[in-house]
């Protein structure tokens, strides 16, 4: 990976088309949330280890949620009999469940961007010998 790294704007771009944050042209995604292990135009591998995203996830999931979530509820206790408030409570779910891969894509792009910046992004050894074929 010797050349530059994207701009960050960039990579979040690519994660919210829910495209690779590598190349920016294979998708991420098989089908709603189901992940591929690799780019199918770079071959780029997106998540080293399961689980990589979670930190990630955490914190847009509370930046993005929290906030409408507290303002949410302000509303609810100073006019409970309000339209507003079902109203607001389904465009704030109905965001929770159709943002989601594009969150997740978002949190893919951070750690892309994170891991190019650390040089992390070492490949494991794939060569390794196949479990049949030790010699003991």
């Amino acid at each position: 990976m010797n050349e530059p790294i994207p701009k960050l704007k960039t990579i979040l771009w690519r994660g919210w088309r829910r495209r690779c944050p590598h190349c920016g042209e294979g998708r991420i995604y098989k089908g709603w949330l189901e992940m591929h292990d690799r780019c199918s135009h770079c071959d780029f591998k997106y998540l080293a280890d399961q689980g990589d995203l979670w930190a990630y996830l955490v914190v847009i999931d509370r930046a993005v949620f929290l906030f409408p979530l507290v303002v949410l509820i302000y509303f609810r206790l100073n006019n409970p009999a309000s339209w507003w408030f079902y109203f607001s409570s389904a465009a704030v779910f109905f965001g929770l469940i159709y943002t989601f891969p594009h969150r997740n894509g978002l949190g893919l792009g951070c750690d892309y961007y994170f891991r190019r910046k650390w040089g992390d992004l070492a490949e494991p050894d794939d060569t390794a010998k196949p479990e049949g074929s030790s010699k003991s």
